[in-house]
């Protein structure tokens, strides 16, 4: 997910890889769960822009434990979490965010309303792309 319009690598994030690459740090914290909320539309119905120093989601309903991580091409991390039938029903989904075992925010993404019916399971994939 490189930074666009409605996604952002957050500077977090960005401070850390900086780090790791001079030898500041041995390691950074691992992407361990991924935040939804439904918060992240304006008035106009239109995704707002993520803040590349936000560290909470607008109005964050539920986090979840990264199911896997795939790596399609070696630039990418491609985290995946499942919501299964019985959560967040009712919920129109519009904003996410990558987070590190620190509980810090790497990536914030936000989209159209997903609305979440109660017999439909989500799979949310989040590229984190290098």
């Amino acid at each position: 997910m490189a930074s666009s319009k409605n996604s952002t690598i957050t500077l977090a994030r960005r401070i850390n890889l900086a780090k790791i690459t001079r030898g500041a740090v041995e390691a950074i914290p691992k992407i361990t769960h991924i935040a939804f909320g439904d918060g992240g539309i304006g008035e106009d119905g239109q995704p707002l822009a993520p803040q590349e120093t936000q560290q909470a989601l607008h109005n964050e309903v539920k986090r979840y434990e990264i199911d896997s991580v795939a790596t399609p091409v070696d630039t990418t991390n491609r985290y995946t979490v499942t919501i299964p039938e019985t959560d967040l029903v009712g919920k129109n989904l519009s904003e996410m965010a990558l987070i590190d075992a620190d509980g810090v925010f790497a990536a914030v993404k936000n989209f159209l309303p997903k609305g979440k019916d109660e017999d439909v399971r989500f799979t949310f994939e989040f590229d984190d792309e290098f």
